[in-house]
């Protein structure tokens, strides 16, 4: 991991040694193409970036930044703003937080989203981060033995427990995933949506599962973005998990859109 002071003709700071970088003194309403390439480089090493300063964005600005990545994802929540791609995530006492467990955002689709992005509209005082593992950290420190072992293995998703309206079926992933970017491995499981191993019995599944959702969440792995008012993060969905931090009183809004994926998950 490359120091992010000197990587960039910007304001970067890494989150921690494990993942992600914050940058400040970009305007992402006007983002031109060698910013924009140097964003993407950014992101591809450091999995995510919180991007500060962009409370100005408007809906169909936070849109247009999201299209530079990509065709846009419909999740199936109501929209907000006037299009069906953009979701409006509040959280009061209330109307509590639904996405405090780690999880990767529908990986219960055949092809899920590549890139998630929130933005920060309303935060508490104090409170209300997003924590990330970085899963490329969490292959790389398994065992030999362990790596030869789950790489044959796929595993069975399912997000009608969260998502009964629009997961209407299971699909199947790869427990470990290679990016079709950057080459390098990752685990591909989390415990929202995983729910057992194609090729194991159940018992068998069952116990390699609880290892690998609580090894891969290990605060080893882990950075969280503090979020101000007009923060903006991304971050890879193909190697990162998320979960969202409870700890704060008052409200909390942000505005998300999400970028489709190219492929289903691969070896």
């Amino acid at each position: 991991m490359k120091d992010t002071t000197q990587h960039l003709d910007m304001d970067a700071r890494a989150l921690s040694g494990a993942l992600g970088a914050e940058v400040r003194g970009i305007d992402l309403a006007s983002l031109d193409n060698p910013t924009f390439d140097q964003l993407h480089e950014l992101l591809m090493e450091f999995g995510v970036l919180a991007l500060h300063g962009q409370a100005h964005l408007t809906v169909p600005q936070l849109r247009e930044f999201g299209m530079r990545w990509g065709d846009l994802d419909v999740h199936g929540f109501a929209g907000f703003g006037g299009f069906d791609d953009v979701l409006r995530v509040a959280a009061n006492p209330e109307n509590p937080l639904v996405a405090e467990n780690w999880h990767t955002d529908a990986s219960w689709k055949q092809v899920p989203p590549k890139y998630t992005v929130l933005l920060a509209r309303q935060m508490p005082s104090v409170g209300g981060d997003t924590l990330f593992a970085s899963q490329y950290k969490a292959y790389e420190d398994l065992s030999d033995a362990m790596k030869a072992f789950i790489e044959p293995l796929d595993a069975r998703h399912d997000g009608r427990i969260i998502d009964p309206m629009f997961s209407k079926d299971s699909v199947i992933h790869p427990i470990v995933i290679t990016h079709p970017e950057t080459g390098r491995k990752a685990l591909y499981v989390n415990a929202n949506y995983t729910q057992s191993v194609v090729q194991l019995e159940p018992r068998e599944g069952k116990a390699l599962l609880e290892f690998l959702f609580a090894h891969c969440t290990r605060e080893r792995y882990q950075a969280r973005v503090r979020y101000e008012p007009g923060t903006l993060a991304i971050w890879d969905q193909r190697c990162m998990q998320h979960a969202a931090a409870a700890d704060f009183l008052g409200a909390r809004e942000l505005h998300r859109i999400a970028v489709l994926g190219d492929a289903p998950p691969s070896r």
